[in-house]
């Protein structure tokens, strides 16, 4: 009688371990890949323009995850604040999540003012016409080998791109060079969006 109440019971504890879940599953709960958006300046809080190219990349990986940057995108006199604080956001944003989710191969798309943010914040250099002195890239070592893509569209700074960068401009678009064509500078995703896919899928595997 005992026994067959001891094998009962080991029956059940046997069959609860089984149905656990693996403890990197029950501790993760982490999307494969993520994506950070960055909007341009003046735009709603969310993705902004670059909205259009994050989801051609959802559209592509169903199962990716995505979040916007937290920052005020103002311009004009505060321009410079918005970009620091964009900058040291977007750098905190990115480390937290892949302290959280290691494993999660990260996107980041910015769109003009959002493109600088990223750019500082990924790259470094310092940006001293915006009062950012500071010329360290502000990712932990993890998460800027954990950032597998950036696409920066209409970058105000435009400095040289990284193998894992890929960057749109048009001379003729408001921020970019001396030109001043707002709906040029809207247009990159219209425009770039399928190649910028393609080169997201190149690095994604």
């Amino acid at each position: 009688m005992f026994f067959s109440k001891f094998v009962s019971i080991a029956t059940v504890l046997v069959a609860s371990v089984q149905a656990l879940p693996s403890l990197e599953d029950r501790q993760s709960g982490c999307p494969p890949i993520h994506i950070f958006g960055a909007r341009e300046t003046t735009a709603s809080p969310g993705f902004g323009t670059a909205g259009v190219f994050i989801n051609l990349i959802v559209g592509a990986y169903a199962s990716a995850t995505t979040e916007a940057i937290n920052y005020p995108a103002t311009g004009g006199d505060s321009y410079g604040s918005s970009m620091r604080t964009g900058v040291a956001n977007m750098a905190n944003q990115i480390n937290s999540f892949n302290q959280k989710c290691p494993q999660a191969k990260l996107v980041v798309v910015g769109y003009s003012q959002g493109a600088q943010i990223s750019d500082n914040a990924i790259c470094g250099g310092g940006d001293p016409n915006q009062g950012l002195t500071d010329t360290r890239a502000l990712l932990t070592s993890a998460a800027g080998t954990a950032v597998k893509a950036i696409i920066l569209a209409g970058n105000p700074r435009n400095s040289p791109a990284e193998k894992s960068v890929f960057g749109y401009g048009s001379c003729n678009a408001q921020g970019c060079c001396t030109g001043n064509d707002a709906a040029a500078h809207q247009a990159y995703g219209r425009i770039y969006g399928q190649n910028a896919l393609a080169f997201v899928k190149s690095k994604l595997g």
